[in-house]
């Protein structure tokens, strides 16, 4: 197995969007609350509130989840 010195592994959340209609969330909690319009997510940091058009869960796993849709705004909140 590879060992990855602690100061370089991300325990940070990392949002990735790809153009407007695909989101990734890493190092995620648990989904707060989901609509077709807003979905929102808890961090360990903040929870991310996704807002837009269709907007649905494409896959989750563990340490991840992916969020589809015509995404209009990606927010951090308290």
């Amino acid at each position: 197995m590879l060992d990855i010195s602690p100061d370089l592994r991300v325990t940070q959340p990392t949002v990735t969007l790809v153009g407007n209609t695909f989101l990734s969330i890493g190092n995620y909690l648990s989904i707060v609350s989901y609509d077709i319009n807003i979905i929102k997510i808890k961090t360990k940091v903040k929870t991310v509130k996704i807002t837009g058009d269709k907007l649905s869960l494409k896959y989750i796993e563990e340490s991840e989840i992916g969020i589809k849709g015509l995404i209009y705004s990606v927010e951090y909140i308290d």
